[in-house]
């Protein structure tokens, strides 16, 4: 009797429908690392001193902007609640 229950267990599970998928929400990203960095804005620039100021202020900028990306990929890598 046993055996025909072993038997009959497989059998009834093949007919249950496939447990659904579980719905992960979309991990929370702080409204401050969407915002934009700001790079060089000015003029186009004409003199060595213009030159170096449009350079360091699209360095700072970009620095920024990478900083950002790598604290968005952090958030977006990391294990959420529950799992």
């Amino acid at each position: 009797m046993r055996l025909c229950l072993l038997c009959c267990l497989p059998l009834l599970s093949a007919c249950t429908p496939p447990l659904p998928e579980p719905v992960v929400p979309p991990p929370r990203v702080p409204a401050d690392l969407l915002q934009l960095c700001p790079g060089y804005t000015g003029p186009v620039p004409r003199e060595e001193g213009q030159i170096s100021d449009a350079l360091l202020a699209e360095a700072r900028g970009r620095a920024c902007a990478n900083n950002r990306l790598i604290a968005v990929a952090d958030i977006l890598n990391s294990p959420g609640p529950g799992l």
